[in-house]
Parts: structure tokens; sequence; C-alpha cells
């Protein structure tokens, strides 16, 4: 019941204060935990010496040459894309439309005609005569097939597919399906009307439309994608007292909206459901569990999803292990980092770079720099070491904040002919500006490029920032704007930084400046950037250049709402 409570704790004065969610409370009555893959830990006494002995084990793997050079072993591979993906609703409802076009009967009569002439009346512009006259008029027959092909075809005007479907349920040839009120469900989440929502759902009972699973899964997805949890958890309940058992498709969205509203605890118990049915998650999922698990420090946990994730879910050990591996540095568990290294020893699986570099981050972020430099010097031997390990390293030191090291790691890495990444550059450039290393930063900065190396919008933002602090404005928007001149268009990130220095130096003349550049360039500027410019001319007493911005403020949001509805006319008329 603790994971019921917890839930009626998000939010108390909704829905879910009175739900008694009979699913959640099962896990804590039935469920049987995971059977976990048992640890030998050692005392917490003896816990220095055992990663002691941990990390001498990690350099005699590299010192006998177990480690492979190779970024990825043959046959296996770290993309995403390699996984099962959970589909989002957006996705599920094109492949729906798409199967639809494919799976075609040889022996019926192809509606597409009547399909692309009722739609190009629905998404058409207004005009004299009205939408429904001229349906009236068209002389179509409005069968449940043709309504449904035309609702999906409407998904990005979902205003007009609403008025349609009005129109067209009161016709005498017309006769409810399933498989319009799922497609009408889809548009009016996508318009977060849910007393709609609610409403169809009445409709389909009054009419003898039954749900079928994407009814459920669509009404999970629509209310989780509003976040509204409680909502979802409800019908997510609901299907299952109806008799129908979810599917891999709504487990994973309630996992994944779980996750996102912070609530991995019963996430958690999800996954474990999941598991005992043997439905697999998909890679980015098992990321997050894995994350999750290893923060709390539940090692027994980890091991038993990393055994799902090759047993169910079917994913390489490589891909796997290295997945592991990321999660107990993220997490900071350099003991269990180290251990698994070791494990791995064991069982004879392969060790690339990419793993090291994972080892050597997790390291650096645990502050253990010397031993991450140690692992680093006998990668170097074996000429195993790039520019991105020297970059791990450098950026570990200005963790710190130690800014000299940082900088003499940096020369050795170029005196010892590896190239330094653009992000490795941008980190020292923004220490130094820091640090009140102007001209130090700006070499840095030049050197970049008279090496050849393209900077990214973040290195010519930092560099634009710098010259911002110096009060040299002119050469300030110079340097920003020549991201235009590389192919780069500058992004609100980018803007947001620009000005909050200009905020900085109070000077408000420039502010204005570009904040109509970001007019110009159609950039939303957003209420944080207005809040910024308004404190800023509060504090020097600006009062009418305050009511100025405060005019633009208004005028971009009458904007934003007149590019959503001109980009519900682009799509019509594509």
């Amino acid at each position: 019941m603790r994971y019921l409570t917890r839930l009626q704790s998000l939010c108390s004065n909704s829905q879910l204060s009175r739900l008694k969610i009979s699913h959640l409370s099962s896990f804590s009555k039935s469920s049987k935990p995971l059977q976990p893959k048992k640890t030998n830990k050692p005392p917490l006494n003896s816990q220095t010496s055992y990663i002691a002995s941990l990390f001498s084990d990690i350099t005699d793997i590299l010192s006998v040459g177990n480690a492979t050079t190779d970024k990825i072993p043959s046959g296996f591979t770290i993309s995403n894309e390699s996984h099962p993906k959970t589909p989002l609703v957006g996705e599920a409802f094109h492949s729906c439309t798409q199967a639809v076009r494919t799976n075609v009967s040889k022996d019926e009569p192809d509606i597409s005609p009547v399909v692309h002439q009722i739609t190009e009346i629905v998404r058409a512009e207004k005009g004299v005569v009205s939408m429904e006259e001229r349906l009236e008029n068209s002389g179509c027959l409005f069968e449940p097939k043709v309504v449904e092909k035309v609702l999906k075809r409407c998904f990005k005007v979902p205003h007009s597919a609403l008025r349609f479907f009005n129109w067209v349920k009161l016709r005498q040839e017309f006769y409810h399906t399933t498989e319009i009120y799922n497609t009408m469900l889809c548009i009016t989440g996508e318009l977060r009307d849910f007393g709609l929502m609610e409403e169809l759902e009445r409709d389909m009972e009054i009419n003898s439309c039954e749900k079928d699973i994407k009814t459920w899964t669509i009404l999970v997805s629509q209310y989780g994608k509003a976040k509204l949890i409680a909502k979802s958890f409800k019908v997510f309940d609901k299907m299952k007292k109806c008799g129908f058992e979810p599917d891999v498709v709504a487990y994973r969205l309630m996992v994944r909206l779980l996750f996102n509203a912070g609530n991995g605890d019963i996430a958690f118990e999800f996954y474990k459901e999941m598991a005992r049915k043997e439905m697999a998650l998909d890679f980015n999922l098992y990321r997050m569990l894995l994350n999750y698990v290893a923060r709390l420090g539940k090692v027994d946990d980890v091991h038993s999803i990393v055994d799902d994730m090759i047993k169910i879910a079917q994913i390489p050990e490589y891909d796997t292990y290295s997945c592991m591996l990321k999660s107990f540095c993220v997490a900071g568990r350099i003991r269990e980092a180290l251990a698994l290294t070791q494990d791995l020893k064991n069982k004879e699986i392969p060790i690339d770079v990419n793993y090291f570099e994972t080892l050597v981050k997790g390291l650096c972020m645990a502050g253990r720099i010397e031993d991450a430099l140690e692992i680093v010097d006998i990668m170097n031997r074996r000429d195993l070491v790039n520019g991105k390990v020297y970059g791990i390293i450098i950026n570990g030191y200005l963790r710190k904040n130690d800014l000299l090291k940082a900088l003499v790691m940096f020369q050795r890495m170029k005196e010892t002919g590896y190239s330094p990444m653009a992000s490795t550059y941008t980190e020292l450039m923004q220490h130094l500006f820091k640090f009140k290393e102007f001209q130090k930063g700006c070499e840095l900065y030049y050197e970049m490029l008279e090496r050849g190396i393209k900077p990214d919008s973040v290195a010519i933002t930092a560099m634009a920032a710098g010259h911002v602090r110096q009060n040299d404005l002119s050469k300030a928007w110079k340097v920003f704007k020549s991201m235009e001149d590389i192919g780069i268009w500058p992004t609100w990130k980018s803007y947001s930084i620009f000005i909050k220095e200009l905020c900085r130096v109070s000077r408000t003349d420039w502010i204005f400046k570009v904040l109509n550049e970001m007019q110009a360039s159609k950039i939303v500027i957003g209420d944080e950037i207005f809040h910024w410019v308004i404190s800023c001319m509060e504090k020097k007493g600006e009062k009418d250049n305050v009511e100025s911005v405060k005019k633009i403020q208004r005028t971009c949001k009458t904007y934003s709402q007149e590019g959503e509805e001109e980009s519900s006319n682009d799509a019509s008329r594509r």
C-alpha cells in the first residue's frame, strides 16, 4: 500500500486522493520481488582496500592488452536505434495510417479520390461558402473508412477535424466505429480538451462502440502527455478491470510518464510487473531505470535489470554492460564500476576504448583524477588515447576549479600530438573569462580557429559574452553574428546568454537591439528573458524602458498565438 500512499500524495486535492488503485495495491500484496544477482560486498571497514584492489585489477586489464582498439566490437552497436523504441501517439498514428494504405484489399474499391476531395474541403481556408455546405454539395458518400482516413489526414488541423466530425456524425449513411473514435481521441488529446475526450468516451458507449486496447492506450498516453498522472493511472486500472490486459506499449507509456513526473519508485514497480510477464522496455527506458536504481545504491536490482536486458529484451551484452557502467559512474558508484570491470574480465568480455572513456569520466566526476590519470597513462602506452580522453581529464580539473592543472594538461595534450575538441576549448575559455583572464581566453579562441577546428554556438557565445564583460559591445555583437558566417544560426540559449551578460553590464540600448533581432529572426523570446530585462531596467529606474519591454512582451505573445494559427493554415494548404 505504500505506493498507493505515495501516488496519492502527488495531488491530494484531486480525484487521486479518492481513488483506490487496486493495481498498485497488488504490488505490495502479491508481487514477488525480482530475483537479484547476488553480489559479495566487503565489510564497510575494508571498502578502501577493496577499491584499491579493484583498481589494481583494472590497470592489470589494460597492461596485459585485454582492451580492444575498436570503438565498438564487431557485430555490436551502441546506437539507440538498434533497440525497440516506445512508439509515441503520433508515430503510432502515422504507422496506423501507413498500414491502412498498404493493406487495402484488392477487391475493395479505391476510396483515395473521395478521401482526397473531402480532405481538401475540410482543410481549406475559410471562404464565402461554409465547409458544411461544400461537403453537402460534394456528392460524396461518407462511409466510416472514408471518414476515418479524412480525420487522420486532418490531424494537424484539429479544429477543422472536430468540425467535420460533428457534421458527419449527423449524416444518415454514417455509423460509428471504434477506429473513428480512436482517431478523434488522438485529435482531442492534442487539443488538451479532456472534457471532450470524456464526452467521446460516453458517445462510444451510447453508440455501442466497444473500446479496444488501442483506445485505452491512447487515453493513457494523452493524459500522461498532459502530466495528468492520476488520470492516466485511473484509466490504466480501469482497462484491467474491463478485462483488457495492458500490452507492452501501455506499460512502457506508464513507466515513461512516471519517470518524467519524478515518480521513479512507482515506475520501478511497473517495470517489475513487466519483467514477470517477460515484457521488455526500450533501451532509453532501461537506461533511465538503471540510473534510478544505481543512484539509490540498489546494486542487486541493477544486476537483475541487466539480466532482463540481455534475456528478455535481447540487447547485446556490449550495449547492456556499457549502459550499466554509465549508470554506476553517473551515480558516483565507483566501487561498483570497478567491480563490474573485474567481472567482465572474468567473463572474458572484450573491453574497448568507449568503455574506458566512460570509466575515466566516472573517476573524474567522483574527484578521483589521479586514478583516472593512471588509466590514461597505460592507455597512452598502448595507443588507446585520443583527444576526447584528455578532454575528460581537463573537464575533471575544471569541475574542481583547478584551472592551472587543466591548462597544464591542455598543453601536454597538444605537445603529444592530440588535437583538442571544440568543447575542450570552450570549457577552458569559459573558465578563463570567469577568472577574468580575458586575453588568454581570446588567445584560445583564435588558436582554435587557426587549427581549423570549427567552433560551435557555445564557443562563439562564450567569446561574445567575454567581450560584453570587457564592455566592448560592438566586438561582442560582431563575434556573435559570425555564427551565421559558418552556417550556424543563434539559438534561444545563445541569445539568452548574450542578453543576460548585457543585463549584467546594464546596457539597455543593446538589450533592445538584441530583442529586436530575436523578433526579426522569429525566435520566441520567452518570459524568462523578459523577467531579466525588466528587473535590470527597474533597478536602474528606467520606467519608460520597462513599459517598452512590456509592450514587446505583449506583442510576442500575440505573435505566438497568430503563428500557431498560421501553422495550421499552412498544414491545410499542404
